[in-house]
């Protein structure tokens, strides 16, 4: 019992001390989370994620997102190269503990302008957005949990508890971010770079507004790489680091892709291996056929966590759709 709550609690504060934080490993796809200018290609894209994580099988959460993206250009707009453009991108997520314990949601608005700075395809963007960011607590089956309400006969009639996440608690708040990028399309080789301020208005992320509970702005930094080959082959590397005061969460993703040859419309069957810093290890399969794209993601631990007897692993979904 007292190893299920602690991992509840750290849970809890990880969602206060990230809110908009989603963890999921397809960086590539998912940029727009973490910076908005970075829409970088003049295309409708749908982006659906799953990923599950156990710890010590005693509990689980599971976290989902979809996000949706797109150019606000004409038909004849999307084939004209070296065109400025404005993109909107709408998004949803949500992590979710087994039994409903803890169960946090986010809502994104972002919006997003490029600008041509010279030839192949190369911009200048910068992009805001507006979050809603929510999170609940309930821990009414878990026997225990707020010893201060007890003493050695029993509850005490009408103490109040002194923990913060006394059961029932829910709390929502507002972020404003905004990012700026350069990103380029060229017909062989494709790259971005951006950085990006989340939680910009420092919101509170608890009722009783304090120094301690106002979350500290998250300072971003992203980046790729993508190179083609004449058979359509291509080598990508991305990465994205986070900081928030003294804590911080790093991604990198190294991937390889190999084109099938003779299929209508191209298809591809890729690996790679992420590195989750000081947490995880991340291999990963890609598959393409035209427009769609899978990506199948499993989290190897080589965390700390593993010291205090406490196992975890995770398993991840990704489709990307573009039209």
């Amino acid at each position: 019992m007292r190893q299920t709550l602690t991992i509840l609690i750290l849970l809890a504060f990880t969602g206060f001390a990230s809110g908009q934080e989603i963890n999921f490993s397809r960086v590539q796809d998912m940029t727009i989370w973490y910076n908005q200018s970075l829409k970088t290609e003049k295309q409708n894209t749908l982006n659906l994620n799953y990923r599950s994580v156990q710890y010590g099988g005693q509990i689980a959460y599971n976290s989902v997102a979809a996000l949706f993206s797109m150019p606000l250009l004409s038909k004849e707009g999307k084939n004209k190269p070296n065109s400025g453009y404005f993109s909107f991108s709408a998004g949803a997520a949500s992590d979710k503990t087994n039994d409903g314990i803890l169960n946090n949601s986010l809502g994104m608005l972002g919006i997003s302008y490029a600008i041509p700075i010279g030839r192949h395809e190369t911009y200048l963007a910068a992009g805001f957005q507006a979050e809603y960011y929510q999170s609940q607590l309930n821990v009414a089956g878990i026997s225990g949990a707020f010893g201060d309400q007890f003493d050695s006969y029993g509850p005490i009639e009408g103490a109040p508890s002194a923990d913060r996440l006394a059961n029932g608690w829910s709390y929502g708040h507002f972020n404003i971010n905004a990012g700026v990028s350069v990103f380029s399309n060229g017909r062989n080789d494709k790259w971005y770079v951006g950085g990006s301020i989340m939680q910009a208005n420092q919101p509170y992320a608890y009722k009783i507004k304090s120094d301690s509970t106002r979350l500290k702005p998250v300072i971003g930094i992203q980046g790729g790489y993508k190179f083609t080959t004449k058979e359509e082959d291509e080598v990508g590397f991305y990465m994205s680091m986070n900081w928030e005061g003294p804590a911080y969460r790093h991604y990198y993703n190294l991937i390889y892709t190999k084109a099938i040859p003779g299929v209508a419309g191209g298809a591809a069957v890729g690996l790679g291996l992420g590195y989750r810093y000081n947490d995880a290890l991340v291999p990963n399969l890609e598959l393409r056929y035209q427009k769609l794209t899978l990506g199948v993601l499993y989290d190897v631990n080589i965390s700390t966590i593993s010291a205090s007897g406490i196992d975890r692993n995770g398993i991840e979904l990704a489709l990307k759709m573009d039209f």
